[in-house]
C-alpha cells in the first residue's frame, strides 16, 4: 500500500503554483520523494548545481504531528554545489510550524527574477502562496545591518517586522540565507523558533551541510521562506498517534518500560547526565574525546600526546568549565522549537552552544576561550555559513597563513595567528583571543566575497587548492599542494567536504553522503577495513530513516526500534526498513555516478596522515607497522578494502 503525501510545487521563475496528491509505492518520506524527483524527473544530476533545475525539496516526514518528540525536523533535499551530490539537511524542531501549512512537501524549482520571499501561509481554510520580491541592494543593505543585527540575524528580523502582522494567531517560522548563500558553495538556511513575535534565545536551528542556502539563492533567487498557519491536528489514516495517549502506549509496547523512563534513559547525554555533570553534545564530547579532539587544523598527528593531552586540560579549563557555570548550572536549556523533554539547547550570553560550531570555529581553528569563540561562532552563524564548513576551512586558511603559504593582507585580515602548540599551552586565552578575531574577519570577507583570495576560498578547500597551487606556485616545496594541508572527504573531481569534528576513520571515507552521520563516526579506533564497512552501512540504513522521516537523531536510542511499528500503528504500512534504506543508498549512488562523482583516493596529506597516525593513536598496532613501512600504500589499500566490502553489502559498484 502506498502513502499519499500532498506536494505545493512553486515555479519561482514562471510565478507557477500548484498542488497535487502524490503517491508512490516506496516512497516512505521526504528523502524517498527527494530521489525520486532529482533522478526521475528532473534528471539533475544533467546540469550543474546552480541550474534551476537542481530543486529544492523541503518538508516535513509522516510522522510530524505526533505527540511524540523528536519528530518535527524540517528537511531539504537538494543537490550540493560542494560534494557534487544529493544531500539532506535538517532543520531541528521547525516541521512544528510547518505542519500547520497543510502540505507535506514543497518543490522550488525556477530561478525568480529578483531576490524572493516566499510565504507559505494558511489561515485554516485555505492555503495562500506569496512570492515577495526584493531589490539584491537592499537585501545585502540588510545583511550589513539592520536594528544592530547583521546577516541572518538582521533579515530574520526584518522579515519578522514585515510580515509578522499577516500571521498573527498562527504558529509560524522564517528561514533565511545570509551573504555566504550568495558567494560561497556552502551557505546554509537559518531558522529561529518564534514565542509572541519574537525570537527565542538558544532556539536557532540550521539546515547547513553540503549548502543549501547557496542553492537556494543562487539555483532559485530565494532568500527567505516564511510558512505557518492556524494550529490543526493531523489525521492519521490509521491509530491517532496525535493523542499523547496512543502515541505512549506505542512507545511502551515496544520497550516494556513507563515511557517518560525510555525517553530520559535514551536522551541522557543531550539533557543532562548525572555521571559527568553537564549535558548537551558540548559538555559530554569534550570530556569524552580527551586528547583526541581535533585542534590548529587537525595537527594531532604531528604533536606529542602529553603535549595533547595539557592543551586538553586547557579546553576543559577554559572552553568546557565556563560553558557548564553558564549553562549548565543556570539550567539555560530550550529546544529547537518543538515541545521536547530533552531540552538540548544548552545558551549563555545570548549565544546557542553546540559542539560541532564551537569546535569547528574554536579548537580546530585556534581558539579554547569559549568567550573569545563566541565571537568567532557569531560571526560565522551570522554570515550564514554551514559552521562545520566554514570552521574546517577557517582552520586551513590560518594554518596556510601561519606558514607564510598566503600573507595576511592577501586575504583581507588583520595580521597573523597565533598557530602553535605553544600558543596554545602557554597563553591560552590571548591566543584564543587573536585566532577568534581573525576567524571573524575571514568569515566576513568570505561571506561578502571582499577580495579576490576571499572569492577562491568560498569555492570550498580542494576547488580553492587548484587555484591556489597555480597562483603561488613558488610558495610550494616541490610535489606539495595547498590540498595537502586542508581535511575534507573527496569525490570525483572536485567534490568536497569537511568531515565532522571527530579523529574518527568513518569519517574520512568517500560515501554517497559524508559530512553528517551516514558513517561510523566512533572516534579512537582503528578496525579492520572490512568491519568498518559493514558498522559504515549498518549506521547509515538508520541515518537515511531518521532523515527520511525527519526525525531527530538525538531520540535514536527509544525511536529506531519504535519506528517500523509507527508506520504499522499510523499508516498500515509493513516497511522492510533495512531493505527499503539500502535499496535508497543503491539510487543515491547510481545518481553520483551519473553526475560523475565517485570515490576516489584522498589527495590531502592531511587526511592520509590522520588515518596513518589513527593506526597508532588507537592501538591497532598491524596497521600501525604497516604504514610506517610505505604510508601511501597502505592507506590505498585500506581504502580500497573498505569500499569493497561497503560495495558488497549494498549490491553495487562504489570503489576507487
Amino acid at each position: 500500500m502506498a502513502m499519499r503525501f500532498r506536494v505545493l510545487k512553486l515555479d519561482v521563475g514562471k510565478r507557477e503554483i500548484s498542488t497535487e496528491d502524490f503517491e508512490k509505492e516506496d516512497v516512505f518520506g521526504i528523502i524517498d520523494y527527494g530521489i525520486h524527483l532529482h533522478s526521475e524527473v528532473y534528471k539533475s544530476y544533467e546540469v550543474e548545481p546552480y541550474d534551476p533545475r537542481n530543486i529544492v525539496v523541503f518538508g516535513k516526514g509522516p510522522f510530524a504531528g505526533s505527540a511524540l518528540p523528536g519528530s518535527h525536523r524540517l528537511m531539504f533535499f537538494f543537490r550540493s554545489p560542494l560534494y557534487g551530490v544529493l544531500m539532506p539537511s535538517a532543520m531541528g524542531g521547525a516541521a512544528y510550524q510547518f505542519q500547520h501549512v497543510g502540505v507535506d512537501f514543497v518543490v522550488v524549482e525556477g530561478r525568480a527574477e529578483k531576490p524572493t520571499v516566499v510565504v507559505l501561509k494558511n489561515d485554516g481554510e485555505r492555503l495562500e502562496v506569496n512570492l515577495l520580491q526584493m531589490e539584491l541592494d537592499k537585501v545585502i543593505e540588510i545583511w550589513r545591518g539592520y536594528k544592530g543585527e547583521e546577516g541572518v540575524y538582521a533579515l530574520t528580523q526584518y522579515l519578522l517586522d514585515t510580515l509578522g502582522k499577516e500571521f498573527e494567531g498562527m504558529k509560524f517560522r522564517i528561514a533565511v540565507v545570509g551573504p555566504a548563500a550568495l558567494n560561497t558553495n556552502y551557505g546554509a538556511i537559518f531558522s529561529q523558533a518564534l514565542r509572541n513575535g519574537k525570537r527565542m534565545v538558544g532556539s536557532e536551528d540550521w539546515a547547513a551541510r553540503g549548502g543549501p542556502g547557496s542553492v537556494l539563492l543562487r539555483a532559485h533567487n530565494v532568500v527567505a521562506i516564511a510558512f505557518g498557519g492556524k494550529p490543526r491536528k493531523k489525521a492519521f489514516p490509521g491509530e491517532d498517534i496525535g493523542s499523547f495517549k496512543t502515541a505512549k502506549g506505542i512507545v511502551e509496547g515496544v520497550h516494556k518500560k513507563p515511557y517518560n523512563e525510555v525517553v530520559s534513559e535514551k536522551t541522557v547525554k543531550y539533557r543532562f547526565n548525572p555521571k559527568l555533570n553537564t549535558g548537551g553534545t558540548f559538555g559530554g564530547n569534550y570530556p569524552a574525546e580527551g586528547d583526541l579532539v581535533p585542534i590548529l587544523n587537525w595537527q594531532m598527528p604531528y604533536i606529542p600526546k602529553e603535549d595533547r593531552i595539557r592543551i586538553h586540560e586547557n579546553i576543559m579549563k577554559h572552553y568546557w568549565g565556563p560553558f557548564n557555570e553558564e549553562a549548565i548550572k543556570t539550567k539555560n536549556w530550550t529546544t529547537c522549537g518543538e515541545p521536547c523533554p530533552v531540552v538540548c539547547k544548552k545558551h549563555r550570553r545570548g549565544h546557542h552552544v553546540e559542539y560541532e560550531p564551537y569546535e569547528a570555529n574554536g579548537p580546530l581553528s585556534g581558539s579554547i576561550s569559549l568567550r573569545a569563540s563566541d565571537i568567532s561562532v557569531h560571526a560565522v552563524d551570522a554570515m550564514g555559513f554551514d559552521a562545520i564548513e566554514f570552521g574546517g576551512t577557517a582552520a586551513w586558511i590560518l594554518e596556510l597563513v601561519h606558514r607564510g603559504l598566503l600573507k595576511p593582507e592577501e586575504v583581507g585580515l588583520s595580521g597573523k595567528p597565533e598557530f602553535t602548540k605553544e600558543a596554545l599551552l602557554e597563553k591560552p586565552v590571548e591566543t584564543s583571543e587573536v585566532n577568534a578575531k581573525l576567524v571573524a574577519e575571514l568569515a566576513h570577507r568570505v561571506a561578502f566575497a571582499e577580495n579576490e583570495i576571499a572569492k577562491i576560498i568560498g569555492l570550498g578547500k580542494r576547488k580553492a587548492s587548484r587555484i591556489l597551487d597555480e597562483k603561488f606556485k613558488d610558495r610550494l616545496a616541490y610535489g606539495e599542494s595547498f590540498k595537502d594541508y586542508g581535511v575534507f572527504v573527496p569525490l570525483g573531481e572536485d567534490g568536497e567536504i569537511t568531515p565532522t569534528m571527530y579523529w574518527a576513520i568513518g569519517n574520512y571515507i568517500p560515501l554517497p553522503i559524508q559530512g553528517r552521520y551516514w558513517t561510523f563516526y566512533q572516534f579512537g579506533v582503528f578496525l579492520e577495513p572490512e568491519e568498518l564497512a559493514q558498522k559504515i552501512v549498518a549506521s547509515a540504513i538508520w541515518e537515511f530513516w531518521y532523515d527520511n522521516v525527519g526525525w531527530c537523531r538525538f531520540h535514536r536510542g527509544w525511536m529506531k526500534p519504535v519506528l517500523k511499528v509507527l508506520f504499522m500503528e499510523a499508516y498500515g504500512v509493513n516497511v522492510d526498513m533495512e531493505e527499503h534504506a539500502k535499496k535508497q543508498m543503491r539510487k543515491l549512488i547510481e545518481y553520483a555516478k551519473k553526475a560523475g562523482y565517485e570515490p576516489v583516493f584522498w589527495d590531502s596529506m592531511r587526511v592520509i596522515d590522520l588515518v596513518a597516525a589513527g593506526a597508532e593513536e588507537f592501538g591497532n598496532e598491524a596497521w600501525a607497522e604497516r604504514f610506517k613501512a610505505d604510508k601511501i600504500g597502505t592507506a590505498k589499500e585500506y581504502l580500497k578494502r573498505v569500499l569493497r566490502t561497503y560495495s558488497q553489502l549494498l549490491g553495487v559498484e562504489w570503489e576507487i
